[in-house]
């Protein structure tokens, strides 16, 4: 850890679970969050002020060999994200506080999450507290056909592909496959947006959980 502290200035894990914000300082909180977004290389892919989402483009993880990447929560992600190609991408996401997950009792009835139903869902306009949310998540890359040699990373091969129809052999292709949430990087950027909006003389809630500690 005193490595990781050191020369690889790993950021941690603080910051809260949940931001409380009040229905005027929505458009603040919004271009807030965006802007922390933009500041950890994760453009933003899709935006809607109506619906309260903000949704990003993947960013690679750093590595071991890029010391001056800290995003990564402690030493062991940073080694994970070294012996695997990994990225992540951010999704921000403000509701209306008095909104309550579905549990499993029968007795709640549906929730329309989507607003599909409520020709008034516009955050914009409303006048109740919002609460802001944020996931990130973690995406492992996979080469198809990809031979690996035992001693040496030069020596790695792909296999070529021999369709029915088609060209004779194909490029090899490359996908991701989601594999866990980063809720260290959650706190830290929701964080970011609550130290953002303070700077701006906006009142902000946190979470009970504002205080966690690094894992």
């Amino acid at each position: 850890m005193a490595v990781c502290s050191t020369w690889m200035g790993c950021a941690g894990s603080k910051g809260p679970e949940m931001l409380t914000i009040q229905a005027e300082d929505y458009a603040a909180a919004f271009d807030a969050a965006v802007e922390v977004a933009r500041e950890h290389g994760m453009r933003p892919a899709f935006l809607d002020r109506r619906a309260g989402i903000i949704e990003t483009e993947p960013v690679i993880a750093g590595s071991i060999l890029e010391p001056w990447y800290s995003d990564n929560a402690d030493f062991n992600q940073t080694i994970r994200n070294t012996l695997a190609r990994n990225r992540f991408r951010a999704r921000f996401e403000f509701t209306r506080s008095e909104f309550t997950p579905r549990t499993q009792s029968d007795d709640i009835p549906p929730v329309d999450l989507l607003g599909m139903t409520n020709a008034q869902w516009d955050l914009t306009t409303d006048t109740v507290p919002l609460d802001l949310r944020v996931w990130v998540f973690e995406e492992r890359g996979h080469t198809v056909g990809q031979r690996r040699n035992t001693w040496t990373f030069i020596g790695s091969s792909t296999t070529y592909h021999v369709p029915v129809n088609g060209v004779w052999d194909e490029n090899p292709v490359t996908f991701w496959t989601p594999t866990t949430r980063d809720e260290p990087a959650e706190r830290r950027l929701l964080n970011e947006v609550e130290q953002r909006l303070k700077s701006e003389d906006v009142v902000v809630t946190a979470s009970a959980d504002s205080t966690s500690s690094d894992r």
